[in-house]
C-alpha cells in the first residue's frame, strides 16, 4: 500500500514555473499544467507519493514557501491509499467506503431517536446511542441496494433476501420506518453486525492536513486514519462476515463504528452485478453505482 497526496489550487500562467522549481526543490517532479486559452488561471493538480523520500514533514514545509515565496494560500489537499492487487487478493475482511460514487448513495435521517452525549469537550465530537429504528424516505433508495444513513448501512429487500440465500452471517437486521409519500417506499433494513473486531495495529497510518488545524488532542478529529491494519493471529478465530470495527470513525459531528465485511460479501457482490470490480477511487471503472471495498492490510 502507498500513499498519494492530491493538492489543487490555481496560479497565474506567468508563475507556473516558479511553483515547479518549488515543488522540485522538495524532491517532488510535478510538470506544467495545461493553461486554457484567454484563461490566465492554471489549475495545479499534482498527486505525489508520501514515502522515506518524500515525508509529510517536508510537504508541510513545502506549503510554507509557496505561501511565503508566491502567496498561495489555498490549498486543496486529498488523501490516496493505492493497494497492489496482493493485497486485494490476500484480504480476509473490506471496509466498504462507498456504494457508488455519487451523492444518491447517501440517504438523509428523518428523525430517527437517539441519545446524545459530548465525548471530546474540545472538538465538540458527540456520542449518540440509537434509540429507535432508523428512520428514512425508502422512495429515496429507489433501486440501490444499500445506501449510508448518519453512519449506519441501510440494505433493499433484494440485497437481505441475496444475503439470506448465500448464507452471509454475523449481523442482525432492523426494519426501518418509512415516512415520506406511499407511492414508491419499499422494505429497508438497517444491517447491524453482532461481532467487534480487535483493536488495529499500531502500525496503521494516521495522517492530518497541514492545511487545516492540528488534529484534536483525543485523536480523532482531523486525523485522517489510514486502512485498517491488523495482525494475522488477531483474525484468525473470527467466523461470520460481517463486523464493527474496535475503533471509532466520525462524521464531522458524530461518532460511529464502520462496517467490515468478508471477502465472500465482496465476491458475491461482483458476481451478481451489483457492482463491477473496482480497486481505489482512481480505478477508471468506478462509476456512479460501483461499490468502493479497501481491503484490510495484514502484519
Amino acid at each position: 500500500m502507498k500513499v498519494e497526496l492530491e493538492n489543487l489550487f490555481s496560479i497565474d500562467e506567468s508563475n507556473q514555473d516558479q511553483v515547479i522549481k518549488v515543488y522540485n526543490r522538495y524532491g517532488i517532479f510535478i510538470g506544467a499544467p495545461e493553461i486554457r486559452k484567454r484563461n490566465l488561471k492554471a489549475s495545479f493538480n499534482p498527486i505525489f507519493t508520501l514515502n522515506e523520500e518524500v515525508t509529510y514533514e517536508q510537504v508541510a514545509a513545502l506549503y510554507k514557501s509557496l505561501e511565503r515565496e508566491l502567496g498561495i494560500v489555498s490549498i486543496g489537499e486529498r488523501f490516496y491509499f493505492d493497494f497492489s492487487d496482493s493485497e486485494y487478493e490476500q484480504a480476509p475482511l473490506f471496509t466498504l467506503n462507498s456504494t457508488g460514487n455519487s451523492p444518491e448513495m447517501f440517504v438523509d435521517d428523518k428523525g430517527t431517536l437517539f441519545s446524545i452525549s459530548t465525548y471530546c469537550q474540545h472538538c465538540g465530537l458527540m456520542e449518540k446511542e440509537q434509540l429507535s429504528p432508523i428512520v428514512i424516505d425508502t422512495t429515496e433508495m429507489k433501486d440501490r441496494h444499500l445506501v449510508h444513513v448518519s453512519g449506519y448501512w441501510i440494505a433493499s429487500q433484494e440485497l437481505v433476501a441475496l444475503m439470506e440465500q448465500e448464507d452471509i452471517k454475523g449481523y442482525e437486521l432492523l426494519e426501518v420506518i418509512h415516512q415520506g409519500t406511499e407511492e414508491g417506499k419499499q422494505k429497508a433494513f438497517q444491517i447491524i453486525p453482532t461481532q467487534v473486531l480487535p483493536q488495529c495495529s499500531n502500525e496503521r497510518v494516521k495522517l492530518y492536513f497541514a492545511t487545516e488545524q492540528p488534529p484534536c488532542r483525543c485523536g480523532l478529529s482531523g486525523v485522517i486514519n489510514g486502512p485498517d491494519i491488523y495482525k494475522n493471529e488477531d483474525l484468525k478465530g473470527l467466523t461470520g462476515d460481517v463486523f464493527y470495527s474496535a475503533e471509532w470513525s466520525h462524521d464531522g459531528r458524530y461518532l460511529y463504528r464502520k462496517t467490515l465485511f468478508s471477502r465472500k460479501f465482496r465476491e458475491i457482490i461482483i458476481k451478481n452485478n451489483i457492482s463491477r470490480e473496482v480497486r481505489g477511487e482512481k480505478d477508471k471503472n468506478f462509476g456512479p453505482r460501483d461499490w468502493l471495498f479497501d481491503p484490510v492490510l495484514l502484519k
